[in-house]
């Protein structure tokens, strides 16, 4: 029986995986809509929070499709709409600082973009051509130390992450007290935050 093979848009990620990860059969340089395997490759392909980042999701959920094979699951992750705790914390932490938003943010095109509820979810799978499809809201205390929670952004990744970039050094500050501010009721006595989030999992099965 085939293992595990995983790919990753982010070469450092790659490498990463490879050696936390030895018993993979291959970590490839990839990424949605387009994968480097053979129609109907695999047993079950797996999306995690990557349909949130992709210009054209119908493309990529038909990509997954293409490398599965026939009664094949595919399942796939996003964040919902409207935003859990976990995710609409940084607004809350950027209004609090007094960041100025910017007008214009990268999104997906209206045309290729899909409601990010259950049905809109589901929908964008039945698009693709899967059947048997069903989406469940799954919610849960996301455990994480502060500071992790603090890196992304801080290091430019997401959204967040986007608008940190353009901040001066002094703004930074006010957004890092507004942070320990707001994330203060979420620490556990373990010193750890325990922040409620929500995931929309989708599945489907390859006809």
């Amino acid at each position: 029986m085939p293992g595990v093979v995983a790919v990753d848009a982010e070469p450092s990620m790659v490498e990463l995986a490879r050696s936390r990860v030895p018993s993979a059969e291959e970590v490839r340089l990839a990424a949605l809509p387009s994968l480097p395997f053979s129609s109907g490759s695999f047993d079950a392909a797996v999306a995690n929070f990557v349909i949130n980042h992709v210009g054209d999701p119908l493309a990529a959920i038909g990509e997954l499709r293409r490398v599965g094979r026939p009664a094949g699951r595919i399942a796939v992750t996003i964040w919902p709409d409207p935003p859990p705790e976990a995710q609409s914390l940084w607004g809350e932490v950027f209004d609090a600082a007094g960041v100025d938003r910017p007008t214009s943010v990268p999104r997906v095109d209206a045309e290729r973009d899909f409601p990010r509820t259950p049905e809109g979810f589901a929908g964008l799978l039945d698009a693709a051509g899967l059947v048997d499809v069903r989406c469940d809201t799954i919610t849960w205390a996301h455990r994480t130390d502060p500071e992790a929670w603090w890196s992304g952004p801080a290091n430019g990744i997401s959204r967040p992450g986007l608008l940190m970039e353009t901040q001066p050094a002094a703004m930074i500050v006010r957004i890092r007290a507004a942070y320990d501010e707001l994330t203060a009721p979420y620490r556990d006595p373990d010193g750890l935050l325990a922040l409620p989030t929500a995931a929309l999992l989708a599945s489907g099965s390859v006809p």
